[in-house]
C-alpha cells in the first residue's frame, strides 16, 4: 500500500478529477496540475487516470504514469482497491489484497481518460485508448 502522503494526494487528485493531468516537472521545474482534452508527444513524465482491465475482465481504478517522450511507456500503474492505493508492482500484497491469484491478472489491458497524442500501444483506429499490458 503507498503511505507517502503526497503521492496518495496527486494519486487522489487525478483519479477524482479524470479531466485532469499531473505533468512532473524535471529538475528545478514545478510540476503541474492540467486540464487537458489530449495529453501531447514528446512532452515528459504524465500522471493520467483511468482503468486496468485485469486478464478476467475485473476493472480497477487505476492512475498512471506515462512517458510521453517514449511513446506513452508506462512508468508506472498504481491501482485503488478498497479505498487505498497500491503500486501494481508490490506483490505478493497486491494479490492478497485483490484475493485472486496472478494468472487472472496479468496481462492487463488500460484505458487513459485522457487521451494520448502518442501512444505506442495503441492503434489509431480503436478511440477507446485501449493499451495491452
Amino acid at each position: 500500500m503507498i503511505e507517502d502522503q503526497e503521492t496518495v494526494q496527486w494519486l487522489n487528485l487525478v483519479h477524482t478529477s479524470p479531466t485532469f493531468a499531473i505533468r512532473v516537472g524535471h529538475g528545478e521545474e514545478r510540476s503541474n496540475v492540467l486540464s487537458l482534452d489530449m495529453i501531447p508527444k514528446g512532452d515528459g513524465e504524465y500522471w493520467v487516470c483511468g482503468v486496468t482491465i485485469l486478464k478476467n475482465g475485473t476493472n480497477i481504478p487505476s492512475v498512471f504514469r506515462v512517458n510521453t517522450d517514449t511513446g506513452g511507456d508506462l512508468i508506472g500503474v498504481y491501482w485503488n482497491i478498497r479505498d487505498k492505493w497500491w503500486d501494481f508492482q508490490d506483490r505478493p500484497s497486491v494479490l492478497t489484497e485483490l484475493s485472486m491469484p496472478e494468472s487472472e491478472i496479468f496481462p492487463f489491458d488500460w484505458e487513459y481518460s485522457i487521451t494520448l497524442e502518442e501512444d505506442s500501444f495503441h492503434s489509431s483506429d480503436d478511440n477507446k485508448n485501449k493499451n495491452k499490458g
